[in-house]
């Protein structure tokens, strides 16, 4: 399989394409190098981090990887009844890293860079063919810079941890064929017709969108932005973002050649190409619903010149080799810089295992309906390895190979359903519950209900609906331990076990909740002002909010079913969350749904086998029997009713 390169703006070392597009400039450290802001760290608290947990304020960080989650400890909670949760076990564990400076061609590894609104690391994926192992390489903070211009990220010294990760698993000695990068979405930097990044990236929790949000609103109202792109109507996104900037500083139309979303700004800062991978682009109320470009209406009507975007390619996209300085810097040599799907949750579903509770577990534990991927989902017709007659399916039709990415296949829209549509929820700091349909949902009812659209790698769209999630307890655990105590997440989910059923409820997107403080007392407020028992101990507390949680999961799915017209028979939970076990017991209550609980590291395992089937080393179609021998899955049964 060849892999697919990129038709765009291929920069030289001027810093010029041969359309006279912008380029990196040339030289190390072009691009990003020598910003700076007269600024101050913001703390965790100020940034809305919760200690190694992401503090994300807004339902746009995916927090499936292991530091934004509950996977500190393994397996936590107390688990489930006898009988009510089965181990789907993955195949015993035989490195691949080969740390024996022994290199094996056979293995295939690639880096992937995981970003987070407070933490990030760098992954390294090894695949035999067989199974994918992942490892952590480099772990480093983000925190966000505050001066008196606003709230910024802190580009360069991202990237300076991005090339430690690099220079940390070159130095193992073994060829390593690629890295990609996902972040958080909605953000973006500006850059200068030199190639330079003007001033760092605004922070999505800046205030200056406020001050202009009613002017955008009467140019393009909300209900005319959901049916142009998909995306709810919201302050943070990427449209609001530069309507903002443009307004503020309308010579930046001038000044800047283009903006790129986060993890395109440091994929070209890794290769010298700029490109606009559709997943990231999908998140900020620009791309056409459905489409594969920018929405010409929106741009025309926010006055945002076409021209600062840069080209429009699919996730799965080769941009080309990192960049010659940074190899030789590095010692490296010339892994590819793949546009994966870089907006994390995109990364992260493309790692729920349909249907691999079957293949991984030999049949065992099958249920009602069995678990196996929707006819097309094997991404090849001679694959044949999982049935798929009568599984469980993401959605009909969804294109699963980067063999069919066109977004509008009429393959992903001709082919059979299957007897019921798998859901996810991707479960970190903060929750996306969600369902693969091959168009995007538009409907009166999806907009009432707050739900967004957003691109799959493949082709496709995800049907999504953001919820707090482990914000809530990371939170109540830093206020807590901030007073002396040393409770684990670990702890409080055994501690919430032991409190038994709870008696009151919270809205966990109560905007009450949204910002740090102190977490433990706005949820006893809640319950005062409700009407409610007040919880006293942490695990009383711990237990309403995993309750909480659990119930607006329950809701979310109803709403998805309901919505999408597809029938739901079960939930893939992913990502740190998927360690709670009492979470995942109780969300298989709530939903009525059979829970098959794991990948924890979906956004890192999404990445590593986008970046894999991109370069021609593994066939995506495949994703669910790889799944399945690579990692420990739970499975969990509602209560027969």
């Amino acid at each position: 399989m060849k892999p697919r390169e990129l038709r765009a703006e291929v920069l030289n070392a001027t810093g010029r394409g041969a359309d006279g597009g912008v380029g990196a400039g040339g030289g190390e450290g072009a691009g990003l190098a020598g910003i700076s802001v007269a600024a101050e760290p913001v703390g965790r608290d100020g940034a809305g981090g919760s200690g190694e947990s992401s503090g994300d304020s807004e339902p746009k960080e995916n927090a499936g990887a292991v530091e934004r989650g509950e996977s500190a400890e393994p397996n936590v909670g107390a688990g489930a009844s006898e009988g009510a949760k089965t181990s789907v076990a993955a195949e015993p564990a035989r490195p691949l890293g080969g740390d024996d400076g022994d290199s094996d061609p056979s293995v295939k590894r690639v880096l992937a860079v995981d970003l987070g609104a407070s933490s990030g690391r760098v992954m390294l994926a090894c695949y035999d063919g067989f199974k994918l192992e992942l490892r952590e390489i480099h772990r480093f903070d983000n925190v966000p810079i505050e001066s008196v211009g606003g709230l910024y990220w802190d580009a360069d010294g991202l990237f300076a941890e991005i090339v430690a990760g690099i220079r940390l698993a070159a130095a193992e000695g073994h060829p390593i064929l690629g890295i990609g990068v996902d972040t958080w979405g909605v953000d973006y930097g500006w850059i200068g017709p030199g190639g330079e990044l003007l001033r760092p990236p605004h922070h999505y929790r800046d205030a200056r969108m406020a001050r202009h949000a009613a002017k955008l609103v009467r140019r393009l109202p909300p209900r005319e932005q959901f049916e142009l792109t998909g995306n709810q109507p919201n302050a943070i996104n990427t449209a609001y973002q530069l309507f903002a900037d443009l307004e503020q500083e309308p010579q930046l139309r001038e000044l800047a050649a283009h903006f790129l979303m986060m993890p395109d700004l440091f994929h070209y800062r890794l290769s010298g190409v700029m490109a606009a991978e559709r997943s990231i682009l999908s998140t900020g109320g620009l791309l056409a619903a459905g489409g594969s470009e920018p929405s010409a209406e929106v741009l025309a009507r926010l006055g945002i010149p076409a021209a600062l975007l840069a080209p429009v390619v699919p996730a799965g996209t080769v941009l080309g080799e990192l960049r010659p300085d940074l190899q030789a810097q590095l010692c490296c040599g010339p892994l590819r810089v793949v546009a994966g799907a870089s907006h994390d949750t995109a990364s992260a579903v493309a790692a729920v295992p349909y249907g691999c509770g079957d293949a991984a577990a030999g049949g065992a534990d099958r249920g009602a309906a069995g678990l196996s991927p929707a006819a097309g989902m094997t991404g090849t017709a001679e694959n044949g390895a999982i049935d798929s007659a009568a599984g469980l399916s993401p959605a009909a039709g969804m294109a699963g190979s980067p063999q069919n990415p066109a977004p509008d296949s009429a393959a992903a829209q001709t082919q059979p359903a299957s007897r019921g549509a798998a859901a996810f929820i991707s479960c970190g700091t903060w929750s996306i519950a969600g369902i693969e349909t091959p168009q995007p949902v538009l409907s009166d009812a999806a907009y009432e209900c707050g739900l967004t659209n957003e691109a799959c790698y493949g082709g496709g769209s995800r049907l999504l609906k953001n919820i707090t999630g482990l914000w809530l307890l990371q939170e109540c655990r830093r206020h807590w331990n901030a007073g002396g105590e040393a409770l684990s997440h670990g702890d409080l989910a055994a501690l919430a076990e032991a409190a038994g059923p709870a008696d009151s409820r919270i809205d966990p997107d109560d905007p009450r909740f949204a910002a740090p403080g102190d977490m433990p007392e706005r949820v006893r407020q809640f319950c005062r002002d409700t009407g409610q028992p007040v919880p006293g101990d942490h695990g009383e507390l711990a237990r309403v909010v995993l309750e909480s949680l659990a119930d607006a999961y329950g809701r979310a799915i109803d709403e998805l079913e309901s919505i999408s017209g597809r029938r739901i028979a079960a939930v893939h939970l992913v990502g740190g969350g998927s360690r709670n076990r009492l979470l995942c017991r109780l969300t298989a209550e709530r939903t009525g749904r059979e829970v098959i609980a794991g990948p924890v590291e979906a956004s890192a395992a999404g990445s590593a086998l986008i970046q894999l089937a991109a370069l021609g080393e593994l066939d995506f179609g495949r994703r669910a029997e790889i799944l399945g021998r690579s990692f420990a899955l739970e499975r969990y049964r509602p209560a027969a009713r």
